[in-house]
């Protein structure tokens, strides 16, 4: 009997050889996808050069774009034998997702496997906004001891501790979760989020949160809030002027989550007239390209999309998005369970 065939897109396995020869290659035939660009892509799957596969695995999420976005073009170029896509990363803002699921797709990314080094990362931001940690990084690296002995002197004149602060989470998901236990239990901060979901009363008691019906509420009390949502068409410019004007007067920002849930002139205009008084940015609206702007700005710790940039979360991307595949692909090539971390389950059609 043959197995069933799964579409691999990207660059090959760099981490998990074993698992990926011992039990991923003795359940499928893997077969490497060639195209170079979007048309040769679209010619392929009209020619059904692949054949009938089952699954698409993109064990890598910076490769296996050359497509670029899967949308309503090209979703219904796939064979009905798919019943899976899994993907390395956390975001899904590349793929429509829906449509996979009405089209009876499994989309699942690798959650989970990042959520250590996201959260460490947000609260690394956490600390930074409140004791202005790049002004006086920025300072130091001049090795100018004018600045040194100048910058010294203002930092405890502007800094505050995060403790007893209210840190507002937009988005209960499993990072925020880590990052909200780790702000209270470490830097004794006061935890609030809103959802569109409100959290299980277990949960919430577990990291010692206070729900939010709503975005106004909760950006009214926070002291600094933290951006935890997928980028979608209601969350994007999540946080503009209107919302911005809605928070306190020296408030902060942090955004860990997708550069466009964040309107970045709405929050340069905030940073310049002090309404916001520091924001940490590991995402950027049009990366890899950092707002010049924002980059000047002394009061804004920048990083490089590198909230999740640990090795563990690397191999574990890798092996979350095979285990996804044999989860959910029987020996048939038909459906036989439920995925780890699917995304799309609101919209899945069987």
């Amino acid at each position: 009997m043959p197995k069933p065939i799964v579409l691999h897109i990207g660059e090959p396995i760099k981490y998990n050889h074993d698992f990926y020869t011992n039990e991923f290659l003795s359940r499928f035939d893997v077969i490497r996808s060639e195209e170079p660009d979007r048309a040769s892509f679209v010619e392929a799957l009209k020619a059904k050069k692949y054949g009938n596969f089952s699954a698409i695995f993109r064990p890598h999420f910076q490769s296996g774009g050359e497509m670029g976005r899967w949308d309503d073009e090209l979703i219904p170029l796939l064979p009905e034998s798919v019943k899976i896509f899994a993907s390395a990363g956390a975001g899904f803002d590349w793929a429509d997702v829906d449509t996979l699921g009405q089209q009876g797709i499994y989309y699942c990314n690798s959650a989970g496997a990042s959520d250590e080094a996201v959260s460490d990362t947000a609260l690394y931001m956490v600390l930074s906004v409140f004791r202005n940690f790049t002004k006086a990084q920025l300072a130091a690296r001049t090795a100018d001891p004018e600045i040194f002995t100048a910058t010294h002197k203002l930092i405890a004149t502007i800094s505050r501790n995060p403790r007893d602060h209210i840190l507002g989470i937009v988005g209960l998901g499993n990072i925020s979760k880590k990052l909200a236990y780790k702000a209270r239990m470490a830097l004794g901060m006061d935890i609030h989020y809103y959802d569109i979901v409100r959290a299980p009363p277990e949960e919430e008691e577990k990291i010692g949160a206070t729900f939010h019906e709503n975005l106004e509420s909760l950006l009214k009390i926070a002291d600094c809030v933290s951006l935890h949502t997928p980028l979608n068409k209601h969350t994007q410019d999540l946080i503009n002027t209107k919302t911005i004007a809605m928070m306190k007067t020296g408030a902060r920002i942090i955004n860990t989550a997708r550069g466009e849930v964040l309107n970045e002139e709405a929050l340069i205009d905030a940073l310049r007239s002090g309404k916001i008084s520091a924001a940490g940015l590991d995402v950027h609206c049009h990366e890899p390209q950092v707002s010049k702007v924002l980059a000047e700005m002394d009061n804004v710790t920048l990083t490089t999309h590198i909230a999740g940039g640990a090795l563990n979360t690397r191999i574990n991307f890798e092996l979350g998005s095979m285990k996804n595949i044999l989860d959910v692909v029987g020996e048939d090539g038909e459906v036989a369970g439920e995925p780890n971390t699917p995304v799309n389950l609101r919209s899945y059609k069987k």
